[in-house]
């Protein structure tokens, strides 16, 4: 588990500064747990397996904003979404926010959210179903 602090919160919880990143070596899944209202959680992961070929342009005052001073202090994580089965023997979604990664500085756990509008990365990238 990893401490992760968001200095700006990420949207739709700007409040929020404390996360722990909870993970499981039998998953390509991770938890970003809010430590104050553990509750809430948003489902994560690292992209590279699941979207092959992303490659985002994350802007240098992003990076700086982190205090990034090289590229092996950077961990991308993308959030993914579990679709409602809207019957039961629907097969289950999964969709990745490749237009909006989550940037840690592995050094120092701080960590935004960075929006990469007009990269043309989608917000529902599909990574598998299953029945």
């Amino acid at each position: 588990m990893t401490l992760v602090h968001t200095p700006d919160g990420l949207p739709g919880f700007e409040g929020v500064h404390a996360w722990e990143l909870e993970n499981d070596d039998t998953s390509s899944f991770s938890l970003l747990r809010n430590v104050a209202q553990p509750s809430i959680g948003l489902l994560v992961t690292a992209p590279w397996d699941l979207a092959p070929g992303y490659e985002p342009d994350l802007p240098d005052d992003e990076l700086s904003r982190l205090g990034v001073t090289g590229p092996a202090e950077v961990e991308v994580l993308v959030v993914a979404t579990i679709a409602p089965r809207t019957r039961p023997d629907q097969p289950l979604s999964i969709w990745l926010n490749l237009a909006a990664p989550i940037v840690v500085n592995t050094r120092t756990s701080a960590a935004r959210q960075v929006i990469l509008d007009r990269q043309g990365w989608p917000l529902r990238h599909p990574v598998m179903a299953e029945g």
